[in-house]
């Protein structure tokens, strides 16, 4: 970390049941089967040095389990950032979508379909949790004896802003297109939709960031980002049993000008002129 400016990043990562905010779903797309919600901690990297003042933001989730979660229904899922250190902060977020897909068994020659079950582990299997694990050709244990093998996989990569999830983009993956994510589209503006001068309190959207306008005092909430999720009335039969995570990646940064260096904003842009005056 460079002198004169401090920058923290939080993930929604793999470390389960450690806590109650700071939390992404995970989803079986499951048509009339039950639904896993999973809860998790976030990772805190590049914390400040002992005995000085914390930096600290955390992604602030709450949603309401739905275990019968059928097409068509709306699963409550409200997100925001809440500032819990000790100094003032801009933050930032992305969203990153994983899914897997699971073979199916078409011998029943109607077009049904169900999930292929091997008896046989392929010796490293798929760990829900654990988007690390997603790959095709693993297995994923129902039950002993009992498998599914992962037949595709989309995973976005949370280190590259360009596989982040484009808001108001066209889904440019067929099986994402039946995921639907309800923003708190009021109160987010883009390139296309600019917010009117003097207003206060809102995200703005560039480049797979969603940028927050205000700086954020201790103990100070964003706005909503996220409200809810859909799943398609439509979902095709073939994506039954599907893994789906929806995870968040948080950037906070101080007040000084080097976030304008840090998060690599263009001199004349939009978002230059949106902190001008509230870093220094």
């Amino acid at each position: 970390m460079s002198r004169g400016n401090k920058l923290l990043k939080t993930i929604n990562q793999n470390k389960p049941f450690l806590a109650v905010f700071s939390v992404f779903l995970s989803l079986l797309l499951v048509v009339g089967s039950t639904y896993s919600w999973i809860t998790y901690s976030d990772e805190q990297i590049n914390r400040n040095k002992p005995n000085s003042k914390k930096l600290s933001a955390v992604i602030d989730e709450v949603f309401t389990p739905n275990l019968q979660w059928e097409p068509g229904a709306i699963t409550e899922k409200k997100l925001l950032v809440k500032n819990d250190g000790q100094m003032p902060a801009i933050v930032r977020v992305s969203l990153y979508e994983f899914l897997a897909q699971f073979e199916l068994d078409m011998t029943d020659g109607i077009g049904n379909g169900s999930q292929k079950i091997v008896k046989n582990s392929s010796g490293s299997d798929l760990i829900m949790e654990d988007v690390n694990t997603w790959e095709k050709g693993r297995t994923y244990k129902i039950k002993s004896g009992k498998y599914f093998t992962v037949s595709d996989v989309y995973k976005g990569d949370k280190t590259d802003p360009n596989t982040a999830y484009v808001y108001k983009g066209i889904r440019s993956v067929e099986s994402l297109k039946y995921l639907n994510i309800q923003f708190n589209a009021a109160d987010i503006y883009d390139e296309n939709n600019k917010p009117m001068s003097g207003l206060q309190n809102y995200w703005y959207y560039s480049s797979g960031y969603f940028y927050y306008s205000e700086v954020l005092q201790p103990k100070e909430k964003t706005k909503q980002l996220i409200q809810s999720v859909t799943l398609d009335k439509n979902l095709p039969n073939k994506y039954k049993s599907s893994l789906y995570q929806l995870i968040p990646v948080m950037d906070a940064h101080d007040t000084t000008k080097s976030l304008i260096e840090n998060w690599k904003i263009d001199s004349g842009s939009y978002l230059e002129e949106m902190y001008r005056g509230k870093v220094h």
